[in-house]
């Protein structure tokens, strides 16, 4: 296989499936889900869905109508569950139905949109409703939620599949705050129409039972990316991501690097440059911040991040292990995603959905076997 000139995303799918069946060694509750939404976080779904499905997926979570057509042009008509997070947007439930999607409706008013037409065409119509606990983003409120229980006639026509809710602090489910939610989604669940209640995420799924309810989410978890440090466990990092080298060079002390001489050197050093930059996700928060490695050597970013390069510092390596067209690990083995992320100064998701959507593909299987994805 040619060796690209630019970033590549290397997938490592035994890694995942590793981190699936270890999420369900934990969950004790009866369904546990995949969350693909964003085309499976950058990392494509048109893969990683049939590898889940051959382990026994069956209920997939996405974003938009769009991605849950997608997804089920991927896995075909079989007995799967999709379900739509952002509501029906403007979308029928007749058109979510065509493609076996069931809506997670997003606010009361969706709720009696979706409840008339049922009613205007004759048919029962399966759904989700989100419950807004606390996160105040999607959801019904309290006051909504009575409306539901003093009115279900508000609901006629609908099957109720799921109560649906998000922490606010996803990255510390044992929070005050999380704790008060959970409260509420059980007191408000207990009023209204018997369904599955979908509360835990990566995170909250990897703390303990009383949090995972009747269906479990994992997104990030699946991917071995670690949102909150501290809670996952057994669970193998599933992505790296490396851009090769352009050009060395030797610098003396005082050498300006980057527009407006961001950095100085204060020694003579060795630099290199790197074929990624803003242009592919890269944050600029990462100007003279974090790391990357070459050989498993830690190489300081310096200067700016221009829209497709950046400088490192790679004095500390040896000299004849970095030249043009070596490739630089920028997270992955020796530098996991979520501490460049805390360099960045942003979430691993927001760090890692940008880089993989925009790198060449490269996926790992079990058998060692290497094939190229959709950018390939």
């Amino acid at each position: 296989m040619e060796i690209p000139d630019h970033p590549v995303v290397e997938i490592d799918l035994s890694a995942i499936a590793s981190n699936w069946q270890n999420a369900c060694h934990v969950f004790r509750g009866a369904h546990l889900g995949a969350v693909l939404k964003n085309d499976a976080y950058g990392l494509g779904a048109s893969r990683i869905a049939p590898c889940l499905v051959e382990l026994g997926c069956r209920n997939f979570w996405v974003a938009q109508f769009a991605e849950g057509v997608a997804l089920r042009e991927i896995l075909g008509a079989e007995q799967s569950r999709i379900y739509v997070l952002h509501g029906s947007g403007r979308h029928s439930l007749h058109d979510h139905a065509a493609h076996g999607l069931i809506p997670v409706l997003a606010c009361l008013d969706e709720v009696l949109l979706a409840s008339a037409e049922a009613s205007r065409l004759g048919e029962r119509y399966r759904v989700a409703i989100h419950l807004d606990t606390g996160l105040s983003r999607l959801g019904l409120d309290r006051t909504q939620v009575e409306v539901l229980v003093e009115q279900p006639h508000r609901l006629d026509g609908l099957i109720v599949d799921a109560w649906v809710t998000q922490l606010m602090r996803f990255d510390d489910p044992r929070s005050a705050e999380c704790f008060d939610q959970r409260e509420r989604f059980i007191r408000w669940t207990e009023l209204l129409p018997r369904a599955d209640r979908s509360l835990a995420a990566s995170t909250a799924l990897f703390t303990d039972s009383s949090w995972h309810f009747d269906h479990a989410r994992i997104g990030s978890a699946l991917f071995g990316v670690e949102t909150a440090p501290g809670f996952l466990r057994n669970y193998r990092p599933a992505v790296t991501l490396t851009a090769p080298v352009l050009r060395v060079q030797s610098v003396p002390a005082g050498t300006q690097v980057g527009y407006s001489g961001m950095f100085k050197t204060t020694a003579p050093a060795m630099l290199a440059t790197l074929a990624i930059g803003y242009g592919d996700g890269l944050p600029v928060s990462l100007a003279n911040q974090g790391q990357v490695f070459i050989g498993g050597i830690a190489a300081p970013i310096v200067g700016g991040i221009s829209m497709g390069l950046i400088t490192i510092d790679v004095t500390r390596c040896e000299p004849n292990l970095v030249r043009a067209g070596t490739r630089a690990e920028i997270y992955g083995r020796h530098q996991p995603l979520h501490q460049l992320a805390q360099a960045a100064g942003i979430s691993p998701n927001a760090l890692l959905v940008p880089t993989a959507s925009l790198a060449t593909r490269v996926y790992h299987t079990a058998i060692a076997e290497l094939s190229q994805g959709n950018e390939a």
